[in-house]
């Protein structure tokens, strides 16, 4: 029930507890029977096993232990008559109670304290008296850890939910007609106990005749040497200066007196006490039998193996059996019940804390058949029962609270590949929505800016180097969406797509989401994805996208659908982002998906999990390669993937040419905060302007205000006009695509063609991209990563234009990023 609501880690740890708890308290009820036989063997100087009283005992103990776990081997059916005899015999005992007391006492009965109804006797014994014993000082602490087991079996419907056939209808019927009868039978027997007897008698009849019955010492413990005391003390006519030896504080077997037909009452205690042990002996097996079907814990789940065509658990039952031994050997009664009272408080915790936190979740499927409950009252109890351990006996409550503790972690780090549909699940859905309408109410700031990406991948799978890349930026503080576009799919594999696509981030501890649309074209795709990814202030404000080498085989609808996602990613406020990489990206053709849902199967499987821990990094599920081109976008894929030991070595080489609000600064910045880039050096280029002098000075300035450390700032000049060189290798790269050049065909079959209209007008503007290429290949091509202000897409360009444009920047050079902000500051000099 507590792993169903709380979640295994919970569950698992007060499945433990409760098992062992019920299991002690059979060593506890156990005990308490053979007291009773061995002291009625003492009254009849009898010790059939041998000399030691306590060894007495412990035979006994296991005797009936054996015996009572021998009637459980044939099924709840036969322990449901066993308990029905007893409950029989152990109304009688009471009933003998309450008449024995109304008939009046004779003399000796008197003196050892049972001296009839009296108001004032029963206003006397109803206000609290504690007395030293042989353990030591007493209070309401230690009486209650004595007391306490006596009402643990609250739990016991649900602990045989299995062998009953409504047990919605049955256990809460059940569970209030026991609590009811038993309030009802211990306020009755108190009461009457109250009402009739003296706390403390000598037990000499010549005192009760003298009227000095009380005259004894109220606490048999006043003399520090007890083999002090007077050799007649404790005999009928024992002096005056000898402690109390009867009344009800004094004299265990006072309901005898009151009962006046004994056996009847001895007879109630075997009941009690057997049927209590019984009711463990079956229920402690059966709900370790359920954890250990849950298999959270290793080798324990040969003892969920049931017999029979009942599933009776004969293992677990060997087992509590030898629980239930070691604890009947230390034969004190103390000892026990508070180990078994900390046990049962433990789980009364988690149990009404279960009830508080599903009620608290208001999830739509709290729907409890028993409405009469207060979450904030179920609280107050949990809270009261882990109080009241502690004051009962802290040294055990540590003990038992440490044991839930460890369990707890072992199970919190094991994470079991489980799904129950817990209270803690409902919980964290309902303060994620609490937080996002909280988040919603601040206004932005530009302190507490952070990039949140949408990433156009596809499937993650298929293009890791441009996932890992977006989550160095990311790193599981900012937003991270994996766009997929399906251009004329249908959405019906959305919810298969999504589940593998986070299973696949999950086990390579990627924090990002994953979004798929389907639409008619790309564009329109990517149109829905701009305006309908995120939520609240958790949407996107950075487009990314890979940037495409064979865009010089495309047609121009899909050129023209490449730069319309640019614009609509800036009409929309977001910045924009394209990675270059010589070796390409998609690996789709290698990906080995039967095995990637296989792994994705067994998310939760130690080996893989291990396998993750010891690098941080799971392998990606490939095919052989033969291919070299893809071999390349492999390892590209592994040098970014983020969480590995290693690190790349190099320099992230920055070139803020245009102020867009200080993003291009900003992403390096993020990028070499963690691996595996944190290696790396930063160096960053501006233009030179009229002093190159002073606008590096300027440039130190501005990032030491911004707190962002660089090794080196370089001022370049890009006023000079490009060299022949590299004009003649631009002229080349359009020469193919101008309207009146050699394939004049290309508009024909749709590829589209630069215009000589917009080479005039952008020809300014052209020479000095060459210009920037050239210092591009001067100064970066060694580079790990460079990182270029990219040029807008303008009004009357065409896309095949612009894409040479961003070519030419990027032709030649090892990964490069261009970015672009919205003009937006994204930096501050405030902390």
């Amino acid at each position: 029930m507590i792993s169903r609501s709380l979640g295994p880690q919970f569950g698992a740890a007060i499945g433990v507890i409760f098992s062992i708890a019920n299991a002690i308290s059979v060593s506890l009820n156990i005990q308490g029977f053979a007291d009773t036989v061995q002291g009625l063997l003492e009254d009849a100087h009898l010790s059939p096993f041998t000399t030691s009283a306590l060894n007495d005992i412990r035979v006994i103990s296991v005797v009936t232990l054996v015996l009572l776990t021998g009637f459980t081997f044939f099924g709840m059916e036969i322990a449901s008559r066993l308990q029905l005899l007893f409950f029989t015999i152990l109304m009688a005992s009471i009933f003998n109670i309450v008449i024995g007391s109304i008939i009046p006492p004779n003399e000796e009965a008197q003196a050892k304290g049972f001296v009839g109804y009296s108001n004032a006797l029963f206003r006397e014994n109803f206000k609290p008296a504690f007395q030293d014993d042989a353990n030591g000082r007493n209070s309401f602490m230690s009486v209650f850890g004595v007391f306490f087991p006596s009402v643990t079996g609250i739990l016991a419907g649900t602990s045989i939910t299995g062998d009953l056939k409504d047990p919605s209808g049955a256990i809460p019927k059940g569970t209030m007609t026991a609590i009811f009868f038993t309030s009802v039978s211990y306020i009755v027997i108190g009461w009457t106990t109250a009402s009739v007897t003296l706390r403390h008698a000598s037990g000499s009849v010549a005192d009760l005749r003298a009227g000095n019955l009380t005259a004894c010492h109220h606490d048999p413990y006043w003399a520090h040497d007890l083999s002090t005391l007077p050799d007649v003390c404790g005999k009928p006519d024992s002096p005056a200066d000898c402690p109390c030896s009867y009344g009800s504080i004094n004299f265990m077997e006072i309901m005898e007196i009151v009962g006046h037909f004994r056996p009847i009452i001895l007879a109630g205690i075997f009941s009690a006490t057997l049927s209590t042990a019984l009711g463990c002996i079956n229920f402690a097996p059966k709900i370790f039998q359920a954890l250990c079907r849950d298999k959270i814990f290793p080798f324990i789940h040969i003892f969920g193996h049931g017999y029979t065509k009942n599933d009776e658990p004969y293992r677990a039952y060997a087992l509590v059996m030898i629980i239930a031994v070691i604890f009947l050997m230390p034969s004190d009664l103390n000892f026990i019940s508070n180990i078994v009272s900390n046990c049962f408080l433990m789980t009364y915790t988690l149990v009404n804390y279960a009830t508080f936190d599903a009620s608290y979740s208001n999830a739509p499927g709290w729907r409890p058949t028993f409405k009469y409950y207060n979450k904030w009252l179920s609280l107050a109890t949990a809270l009261a029962c882990f109080v009241i351990m502690f004051a009962l006996d802290w040294k055990s409550a540590v003990i038992v609270v440490g044991i839930s503790v460890v369990l707890w972690l072992y199970v919190y780090y094991k994470n079991p590949n489980v799904n129950w549909g817990t209270s803690a699940q409902a919980n964290t859905y309902k303060s994620a929505l609490n937080d996002m309408h909280r988040l919603q109410r601040i206004e932005d700031h530009v302190k507490n800016y952070r990039p949140q990406v949408l990433v156009l991948t596809g499937l993650p799978c298929v293009r890791p180097a441009l996932v890992y890349f977006a989550n160095s930026i990311t790193h599981g503080t900012g937003l991270l969406i994996c766009g997929h576009v399906l251009v004329g799919e249908s959405v019906k594999q959305r919810s298969v797509m999504a589940s593998e696509s986070y299973k696949w981030l999950r086990r390579r501890k990627l924090r990002a989401f994953y979004d798929y649309v389907a639409a008619n074209s790309t564009a329109e795709g990517i149109r829905a994805l701009i305006q309908t990814s995120g939520l609240g202030k958790l949407k996107p404000n950075i487009l990314m996208m890979g940037f495409h080498r064979s865009w010089y085989n495309w047609s121009e609808v899909a050129m023209e659908e490449y730069t319309s996602a640019l614009n609509e990613a800036l009409d929309a406020k977001m910045g924009i982002a394209l990675l270059y990489a010589k070796e390409g990206f998609d690996i789709t053709t290698v990906v080995n998906f039967e095995k990637l849902v296989e792994d994705n199967t067994h998310e939760g499987n130690d080996q893989l999990k291990s396998a993750a821990s010891a690098d941080h990094v799971v392998p990606l599920e490939l095919k052989p390669i033969e291919d070299p081109e893809v071999q390349a976008r492999v390892r590209l894929a592994e040098l970014f993937e983020t969480g590995k030991k290693k690190h790349i070595v190099g320099e992230i080489h920055v070139w803020w040419l245009y102020d867009d609000g200080g993003l291009t600064l900003l992403i390096p910045h993020l990028l070499n905060r963690q691996s595996p880039w944190d290696k790396c050096k930063l160096k960053i280029f501006i233009l030179a302007g009229q002093d190159p002098v002073a606008a590096k000075k300027e440039m130190l300035s501005l990032l030491e205000k911004f707190r962002i450390k660089a090794d080196e700032v370089i001022p370049v000049d890009m006023e000079q006009p490009p060299g022949r060189e590299q004009t003649q290798w631009f002229d080349r790269l359009i020469g193919g695509l101008r309207e009146d050049g050699p394939t004049r065909n290309r508009k024909v079959s749709g590829l589209g063609v630069i215009r000589e209209s917009e080479v005039r007008e952008f020809g300014e503007r052209t020479s000095k991209q060459i210009r920037l290429r050239e210092l591009l290949l001067e100064h970066s091509s060694k580079s790990a990563l460079t990182v270029v202000t990219m040029p807008l897409p303008k009004t009357n360009q065409s896309a095949i234009f612009y894409m040479a444009s961003l070519h030419a920047l990027t032709s030649d050079m090892p990964a490069t990023l261009l970015i672009r902000g919205t003009q937006e500051n994204v930096l501050t000099y405030y902390c």
